[in-house]
């Protein structure tokens, strides 16, 4: 990521008065805006997975006042934990930019940042000239973001995300508002009014999906008591191979829009709880350091029942994805996989036939080939770590036997961020 080539752009020097931009709106604009922010809130509610709440509400709030830039930051252990960044100058001007790269550091929770002195405070911060900021103010601008990215954060609007049971979740910063003209304006009391509300219900939206991811990782750590090989790391990452996975390949057979997204917002979760069905599975066995006898791995693969059984007769979206993925991420697409077709089909050497082809779910063959990559490319307590290459060559070799020769197109196209992922979630880190 060559940050460094961005040309720099200083936003042109600001009169000491206020220009109220909205002052030539007509009312019905305004309102026109208010009835936007209502719709951009209530499409939150309809996501799930934290990742895409936050680049919404970065989207939506930086629309709401045509801002250049926003960073969402996470309340963890008591620090801020920068989480989410979007830039359209950058994006312009860098190539490969996909996001900051001070995403996953961390702020002391004091007042001597803009992004600390609204957490502690709790309250919205407008700060309309960084270079002129009191010097004897408890809080000041962190110039080394700026000058690590040769962009200038002029205009900074600071908002505190807090729930409706007064829990803070974090801060979300909207900088730099544009002008008709694309330079760099002031923030007025009506993008304070309007981005007030929207952080509001944003923090509602983020606090449930929160909740849920966190019932997710409950039951993966459920797993851990049984199978000390399984990690939240390893969850973590073939969820997130899965979603790049599944969003080349919707993209590529033209999957329709609205089914696209709605997939790309269970997906994260669903694909987590693939391996649920080991707590059922006796600990000596998911633990036994030798190859598993015919009677073991017997009732190994019974792991895949037991977990799907769980979400059989759920009601919701995410029930029926994590179902049909659980389910299936162990099928193979020569139909040598498992657990196979219903009883009544047809056995083979004692056990289901398993399924074959686009008898497998487009999910299950998508956690299958995030699922082995990520056991390849991962340290085990019977082999070290295959390299990326070595890895990836076996996934190709595969193709047309254990995956859909579609997927591994897919999977192939990931290929550059294969190292960012493994590196956002490494075994050490649990969330």
């Amino acid at each position: 990521m060559a940050l460094g080539l961005a040309v720099s752009r200083r936003p042109k020097k600001m009169e000491p008065k206020v220009i109220d931009r909205h002052q030539y709106l007509p009312k019905d604009k305004q309102i026109k805006r208010d009835y936007r922010a209502g719709r951009l809130a209530a499409e939150l509610n309809g996501l799930v997975d934290v990742r895409q709440i936050l680049s919404k509400v970065l989207e939506g709030a930086r629309s709401l006042c045509s801002a250049e830039a926003g960073t969402v930051y996470l309340l963890s252990e008591g620090r801020l934990t920068f989480v989410c960044s979007q830039n359209s100058y950058l994006e312009r001007v860098v190539t490969e930019f996909d996001g900051l790269p001070f995403e996953g550091q961390h702020l002391l929770l004091n007042r001597l940042t803009l992004a600390g002195f609204v957490a502690c405070e709790r309250k919205i911060l407008v700060v309309n000239d960084t270079d002129n900021i009191d010097p004897d103010s408890p809080y000041q601008h962190l110039k080394s973001i700026d000058l690590g990215n040769n962009y200038i954060c002029k205009a900074i609007m600071t908002l505190p995300l807090i729930t409706v049971g007064d829990d803070l979740l974090g801060v979300l910063q909207i900088i730099n508002p544009l002008d008709d003209f694309g330079q760099v304006t002031e923030f007025d009391e009506f993008d304070e009014r309007v981005l007030e509300f929207f952080a509001n219900f944003s923090a509602m939206a983020l606090e449930k999906a929160v909740l849920l991811r966190d019932s997710v990782l409950t039951n993966i750590k459920l797993v851990m008591n049984y199978d000390h090989t399984e990690t939240l790391a390893h969850a973590q990452r073939v969820a997130a191979l899965s979603t790049e996975i599944y969003a080349n390949w919707s993209s590529r057979f033209k999957i329709a829009t609205a089914e696209r997204q709605k997939i790309l917002n269970l997906l994260p979760l669903a694909a987590m709880l693939h391996d649920l069905g080991k707590s059922f599975v006796p600990t000596g066995i998911l633990t036994k350091p030798g190859r598993l006898d015919l009677r073991e791995r017997s009732i190994m693969e019974k792991h895949v029942q037991a977990g799907a059984k769980l979400f059989q007769n759920g009601g919701t979206p995410l029930d029926r994805l994590a179902y049909s993925i659980i389910l299936d991420h162990h099928e193979r697409w020569d139909g040598r996989g498992y657990p196979g077709y219903e009883e009544n089909q047809e056995e083979s050497l004692g056990r289901r036939a398993g399924k074959k082809g686009e008898d497998i779910s487009i999910f299950g063959r998508i956690l299958a080939a995030a699922d082995v990559y990520d056991a390849l490319s991962s340290c085990k307590t019977y082999k070290e770590a295959f390299d990326e290459s070595l890895a990836v060559q076996i996934m190709e070799q595969e193709s047309g036997h254990h995956f859909d020769p579609s997927v591994i197109e897919s999977f192939m196209a990931i290929r550059p961020i294969l190292g960012k992922i493994r590196d956002r979630f490494p075994e050490r880190v649990g969330l």
